[in-house]
C-alpha cells in the first residue's frame, strides 16, 4: 500500500508542469506551441529568455523536493521515496489534465535521484555531462545519467533497480524523436564549453 501512496502523490506533484503555469500565467503563451514544443525548462528558457527558464526549472525542482519530504515525512520507507519518483516522471510526462502530453522529465530525474541516492546522482550526472561536452547534445546524455543510476541501484537493492529502469524506459519513450535526429545525424549541436568561455568573456576561437 506504501508503494501505491507514494505512486499516487508523486504523480499529483508530477503533473503540475511549470512550463505550463509560467508561461500561461506569466507569459500568456502556451509552450507546446511554440519552439520544440516541448513543455520544459529548455523549451522556456530557449524560446522566452532565460529568466522564464530558470523559474520553470525552480517550479520543477521545488515540487519533486516537497513531493518526496512528504512522502519520505507519511511513509517512512526509503523503498516509498522510488515509487513516489516513478509517479514523478509518469506525472510530469503524461499530465492526465493535458491530453497526457508532457515534458521529458529531465529536472524531475535528477534531483530525485540526487536526493535519493546523492553520491550515485553526482558520479553518474559528472559522466553525463562529460558526454555532453564530448557530443555537443542534449540528448543521449541525460538518458545515460538515468540509465547508469537505474544499473547502480539495482546492484544495492533490485526492487529499487527495477522500478529506475522503468523510468529510464519512459524517458527513453519520450525522447524516442530526438533519438532519432541524434542517430540519423540531424540533432541539434550545444557546445557547452564555448557558451560558457562565452559567458565568461573568454576569447574564443
Amino acid at each position: 500500500m506504501p508503494r501505491l501512496w507514494a505512486t499516487l502523490i508523486g504523480y499529483a506533484f508530477g503533473c503540475l508542469l511549470f512550463a505550463v503555469l509560467v508561461c500561461r500565467l506569466g507569459l500568456h503563451q502556451d509552450p507546446t506551441k511554440v519552439g520544440s514544443g516541448n513543455p520544459g525548462t529548455a523549451n522556456v528558457g530557449a524560446v522566452f529568455g532565460k529568466k522564464w527558464g530558470i523559474i520553470t526549472c525552480i517550479g520543477d525542482i521545488a515540487k519533486t523536493v516537497i513531493c518526496l519530504l512528504l512522502v519520505q515525512y507519511f511513509l517512512a520507507e526509503r523503498i516509498a521515496l522510488v515509487y513516489a519518483g516513478l509517479g514523478l516522471v509518469l506525472g510530469h510526462c503524461f499530465p492526465f489534465w493535458d491530453h497526457f502530453q508532457g515534458g521529458k522529465g529531465v529536472t524531475v530525474a535528477v534531483w530525485f535521484a540526487a536526493i535519493y541516492d546523492v553520491r550515485a546522482a553526482a558520479v553518474t550526472l559528472l559522466i553525463a555531462l562529460i558526454l555532453m561536452i564530448v557530443l555537443k547534445n542534449l540528448t543521449l546524455p541525460p538518458l545515460v545519467f538515468i540509465l547508469l543510476f537505474s544499473l547502480y541501484e539495482l546492484t544495492q537493492v533490485k526492487e529499487a533497480g527495477i522500478v529506475l529502469l522503468f523510468i529510464t524506459l519512459i524517458m527513453t519513450f519520450k525522447f524516442r524523436h530526438d533519438l532519432v535526429d541524434f542517430f540519423t545525424g540531424k540533432g541539434k549541436k550545444v557546445d557547452v564549453l564555448y557558451s560558457i568561455k562565452k559567458k565568461l568573456g573568454i576569447k574564443v576561437q
